[in-house]
């Protein structure tokens, strides 16, 4: 268990046999990392296995793919979000909000991992799924950073090109951190928007993603956070109607995330939300686990 004694050294909790919360994120604080540009760089970081699936090595951690389905009100699939999952050397699966939020991590950390992510996650879907919409997280400060470096957008472009996706079916997710630089930010994310990617907000109704960041983002989807629609079932309706009545007025489309059951689905389609997302739907699993065919929800 040498992870745990190299990693530990502030917090831990265990949250399953084989699933490990860290605070700490070890390797990581020791130095100040070169950010990645150039592919031959990201490629360095790269592996393949033998069916086909991208996985990334990063400072003794393993990167691979997990996808999630989302669906449309009829219950038609509409996309996937690409998930990280992370793992130390010994193969414990690490959470991976502390990777990408903790101030104990240098930002060309933040950005190498997110970049890393992305490039496994478009790999992946192309040669595992390829059909619907694709979804991928980005840190604030990522973007940021893309957007101060011209060649980071055109190598993003024609990585997309050469994989035989399309822009437009695909959306960048901007976390709900906070930001030092808002009006850099949404900068950015339409310069992204002029190049024909489209643009998600992340929960929505929690910590950073509010009302002010998506009237200066106009971004393609609202994801709205569960707690939400947990408020709007136990009678208090202000909120995720607010919302609604906001990506309308934005022309937005609305996603749920968090829909755990028959009733949840149910609810959210009779208020007219776009697409849903969440464990009644499906649970991530990594790509070499994806079903063939997705199951339309009745």
């Amino acid at each position: 268990m040498s992870c745990f004694l190299r990693y530990c050294t502030v917090a831990m909790k265990v949250c399953g046999k084989n699933y490990v919360c860290l605070y700490h994120i070890g390797n990581y604080g020791k130095s100040v990392a070169r950010i990645l540009r150039t592919r031959d760089e990201l490629e360095q970081h790269l592996t393949q296995s033998e069916v086909g699936s991208c996985s990334a090595y990063y400072k003794g951690n393993t990167m691979k793919s997990a996808f999630q389905p989302i669906v449309s009100a009829s219950g038609a699939l509409f996309g996937y979000e690409a998930l990280l999952r992370i793992y130390c050397q010994d193969g414990l699966l690490l959470q991976t909000e502390p990777f990408f939020s903790t101030g104990f991590m240098p930002s060309s950390d933040r950005i190498n991992l997110d970049r890393l992510a992305r490039v496994i996650h478009l790999r992946n879907f192309a040669r595992f799924v390829s059909d619907g919409a694709l979804f991928l997280n980005m840190t604030p400060i990522a973007a940021l950073d893309a957007g101060s470096q011209q060649y980071g957008y055109n190598s993003l472009i024609s990585r997309v090109k050469e994989l035989g996706l399309s822009n437009d079916r695909i959306y960048f997710e901007i976390l709900e951190h906070t930001c030092a630089n808002d009006r850099l930010l949404v900068s950015s994310l339409q310069d992204m928007q002029d190049y024909g990617f489209r643009i998600a907000i992340d929960d929505y109704g929690v910590d950073a993603s509010s009302e002010s960041r998506v009237r200066k983002v106009n971004p393609d989807i609202i994801k709205v956070d569960r707690s939400l629609l947990t408020d709007y079932m136990d009678g208090k309706p202000e909120e995720l109607q607010a919302v609604i009545s906001l990506a309308h007025e934005l022309n937005a489309k609305v996603l749920t995330e968090g829909i755990e059951s028959q009733n949840d689905f149910n609810t959210v389609r009779e208020l007219g939300v776009d697409y849903m997302q969440g464990y009644y739907i499906g649970r991530p699993v990594l790509v070499s686990e994806l079903p063939c065919l997705f199951e339309p929800i009745i």
